[in-house]
Order: C-alpha cells, then sequence, then structure tokens
C-alpha cells in the first residue's frame, strides 16, 4: 500500500523525529546512541530521501549565534498569524509588541517557490542526578526542504533572512535624541527618547520645496551601491538658512521621522579639541541625523576672505559665546575651522555609513565658504517667510480649516508683509481653535505690521493704496 505524505505532515513528523533523536542522545550510553542514530538516519531516508534539514543553535561554541537571532525576529514577524502558540514580550527601547515562536511550534514559509520548514525547540539540561541543572536550556531553530534548493537556501533565503530581520529591528526600536554635552558618567554622548510630532505632513513650508527634500532623502538612501561604486562616503550635508522662527528645527525633526533615523545634536560649546570632535563622530551610529544648529550663534566660522589673511585655518579658533558688545569670548575651546571641515568631509567622515549631517544658521553669508561647498554642504535650503501655501498648512493643522472668507485677503497680506510660520502659529494657538478669530486676529496683525513698517517698498505703498479703495 502506498503512502503518500503531504510537506506539512512530513515537516511535523521530521521535525518530532529530530527532535526525539536529540532529546534521547543526552541519555543513552554512546552504544545505544549509534544505534539508535542509524535507526533514525534509516526511517528519515525511507520517509523523504530528498529532504534536508538544518538546526541553528542560540550559541555557537559558547557565542551568541547572530543568525539565530535574526531568525528569531524574521519567524517572529511571519509566524504571528498562522502559529498556534506563541510568547509575546516588549523588549526595552522598542516601539511595538515582540513575537516569538513557542517550543515545538511548526511554521511554513514560502521563498522563491521553495518550501521551507520551520520548527523550535527547547532541550533543558540535566544534571546527572535527574534533576535541572544550572546550565542555560539548548534551543535551536530547525528547516526542512527539498535537496534542489540547497543552494538557494544558502545563497538567497538565509542572507534574506539577515537583511529582512535587520529592516524589523530598525524599525520597532525607540529612536533616541543624543547631546554630547558631558554627564556625571564621563559618556561622549547621552541620550534621551525621541518622539517629536513634526511630519512633513504638518511642516509649513512651500510644497515644492517640501516635495523636493523628500525626493533627495529618499534617493540618498536608496543610493548605497552608487556611493560605493563612486569613491564617496555615504553621507549628506544639508544647510538649513534663513530668519528666525521659519521652521529650521521642525524640518530636522520631520526628516529624521521621515527616514526614521536618530539623531545627534551635537553642542559644539562642549568640545574641547579637534581630538574630542572626531571622537565624537566615530562614536555616531550608522542611519542617523547629525545636528548643528544655528552655528552662527554660537561658533565663529565666518568667510576668512573677510578676515585677516595672515592667520592661519588651524589658528582660526571657534571662540564660543559673546560679550555684552557682541564680541566673541574664549572659552578655552581649541577645536579649529580645518577640525570642523574634517569633521563634515575628512576621513574620518567615512567612519559609519547612511548618515545625514545638517547645520543651521540665520546668516548663511557669514560663513565660510569652504564650509558651504558640495561634498560639506551639498544641499542649500531657504526657509523664508511664511507663504500662502504654507499659510494654509498652519490653517489646516491648528484650526481644521481649508477655505475661510478671508483667505483671499491673507494671500494679497502675505505677498508684502513678512510674517514667520512662528508668528502665525503662535496666534492661533491664542485663538482655542475658533475658526473666525483666528483668521481675523492673523488679519489684523498683518495689517499692523503693514501700517507700521519702518521703509515701504513699493509693492506696500501700492498695497496700501489697493486697501483705500
Amino acid at each position: 500500500m502506498e503512502i503518500l505524505l503531504d510537506w506539512k505532515s512530513i515537516g511535523s513528523l521530521l521535525a518530532t523525529l529530530m527532535f526525539i533523536r536529540t532529546a534521547l542522545r543526552d541519555f543513552l550510553p554512546p552504544e545505544a546512541n549509534q544505534a539508535l542514530q542509524r535507526f533514525f538516519n534509516h526511517v528519515l531516508a525511507y520517509i523523504q530521501p530528498q529532504t534536508v534539514s538544518m538546526t541553528i543553535e542560540e550559541y555557537d561554541d559558547s557565542y551568541s549565534n547572530d543568525l539565530y537571532d535574526s531568525v528569531q525576529t524574521y519567524l517572529g514577524s511571519k509566524s504571528f498569524t498562522s502559529a498556534k502558540n506563541l510568547k509575546v514580550s516588549k523588549p526595552k527601547n522598542s516601539k511595538e509588541f515582540t513575537f516569538t515562536m513557542d517550543t515545538n511550534q511548526t511554521f511554513e514559509d514560502v521563498f522563491k517557490g521553495c518550501r521551507i520548514n520551520w520548527s523550535f525547540h527547547t532541550i533543558e539540561k540535566k544534571s546527572n542526578d535527574g534533576y535541572s541543572s544550572s546550565e542555560e536550556d539548548r534551543k535551536f531553530f530547525q528547516l526542512s526542504f527539498h535537496n534542489d534548493y540547497k543552494e538557494l537556501i544558502r545563497s538567497d533565503y538565509l542572507p534574506h533572512i539577515a537583511k529582512e530581520a535587520e529592516v524589523i529591528k530598525f524599525k520597532n526600536r525607540q529612536r533616541n535624541l543624543f547631546t554630547n554635552r558631558s554627564d556625571d558618567h564621563g559618556r561622549l554622548w547621552t541620550s534621551v527618547p525621541f518622539n517629536h510630532p513634526s511630519t512633513f505632513d504638518t511642516i509649513a513650508i512651500n510644497p515644492v520645496l517640501k516635495e523636493e527634500i523628500k525626493v533627495d532623502l529618499e534617493k540618498f538612501v536608496s543610493r548605497k551601491d552608487y556611493y560605493t561604486r563612486v569613491g564617496r562616503a555615504w553621507k549628506r550635508g544639508y544647510l538649513l538658512y534663513g530668519p528666525p522662527g521659519t521652521g529650521k528645527t521642525s524640518l530636522i525633526a520631520s526628516i529624521a521621522n521621515f527616514l526614521e533615523f536618530d539623531i545627534y545634536d551635537l553642542e559644539l560649546s562642549s568640545v574641547s579639541d579637534n581630538s574630542q570632535l572626531r571622537k565624537l563622530l566615530i562614536s555616531t551610529a550608522s542611519k542617523s541625523v547629525i545636528v548643528v544648529e544655528d552655528i552662527d550663534c554660537s561658533v565663529d566660522l565666518s568667510d576668512r576672505k573677510k578676515k585677516d589673511t595672515s592667520t592661519d585655518d588651524d589658528e582660526v579658533k571657534l571662540n564660543l559665546k559673546k560679550d555684552k558688545k557682541g564680541s566673541y569670548l574664549s572659552m578655552g575651546n581649541s577645536v579649529s575651522l580645518s577640525g570642523v571641515l574634517n569633521f563634515v568631509d575628512g576621513l574620518w567622515s567615512s567612519c559609519g555609513s547612511e548618515r545625514l549631517i545638517i547645520f543651521t544658521t540665520n546668516h548663511k553669508e557669514k560663513l565660510d565658504a569652504a564650509l558651504l561647498r558640495p561634498g560639506r554642504m551639498d544641499k542649500h535650503i531657504n526657509l523664508s517667510f511664511c507663504d500662502y501655501f504654507s499659510f494654509r498648512t498652519l490653517a489646516r493643522n491648528y484650526l481644521f480649516v481649508e477655505e475661510h472668507d478671508t483667505m483671499k485677503q491673507v494671500e494679497e497680506l502675505l505677498s508684502v508683509v513678512k510674517m514667520t510660520p512662528a508668528d502665525v502659529a503662535e496666534i492661533f494657538m491664542s485663538c482655542d481653535e475658533d475658526v473666525d478669530m483666528g483668521m481675523g486676529n492673523v488679519v489684523q496683525e498683518m495689517k499692523k505690521r503693514l501700517t507700521t513698517g519702518n521703509e515701504k517698498t513699493p509693492e506696500v505703498k501700492r498695497f496700501e493704496d489697493h486697501l483705500k479703495m
């Protein structure tokens, strides 16, 4: 009589036999073990002569097995809908619950037409007296598949598992905001959870500029092979410049949320010298945003062409803070301009990958041209005063309004009145979500600024004449 076994039943039977064989091996004498091994080999060959099995142990010669961790993460995401028994946990610094297969559970995966049967096993270690041993239990995953797919499993499937597990762990981690301000433990970086709510949907900038930035970011993170081929470090520099209150910090948070990167907020006033700056750089992780905010307010990176040409680069110090007269005060900081340039684009900047370096300034014209060139600051983003499109975003965010009777008037006023997104947001926040009050107060503030300006441009004068008609 011919016995027909489907892949699922064969996988379960194989897993059961392997479990029994492994369990008995720990208790039987060597002679019995050898006889039992021969018996199992005959049974397995009879059941399915073309099946290949692999075992992935938790530890490899007392060392942690990275592949085991990857399989655990990968199968946890795959088996949630099909496995009958799962273990659930929420690890520290993780955003989501983590699911793992329970002991003796099975799961079937399909990859490029190949069916792979997975099972998870735990064997309790016991001492000679029959009681539980102090040693950790032996844990392992087992996969079985048709012999024809052996090369596919080795060259494609296992690397696929490792890559997918890395993506899952990356998306599930708690993102952090790091600072280099010194602490009691002498650590280079300290961190807090990063939970800034700003996104590209909420940020008030011109929609064309917004889309341009998103496309540039998506291109950057997808070009690992390209950067390697052309011989460049996988990093990109942004310079955000414009008046205060135009959304530079919010844009940084939106970029980090869009890429799901950590942020390293570099406080140059806490850096003692070039050597420490280099240590800070190489201790940042890949897939991160390194930020130096308001660099024009905290350090002297002004254009050397406007200074005494006899001053050597290495003697141009980052003199921090200013006195009451506006002069820079030395704080014992010996970081040089060349140190900052090497930080951005030197040899040490290639330690790590997929990093975005962002400088912000209120006065781009004060910065040295060497810092602004492509390769250091690759993309310059001008964040200016509120325009009509930015205003509509703010009105939608704060007042839940798309259209209003005053919208046309607002559009005309914004063409001649300078108001930052922060100015508009503050007015909206004081109106308790009252649409008419919010819109009315914004128009009133715009007219007030229009009539109190010290110098009126021809456009403003023409607009005032238009209002009087």
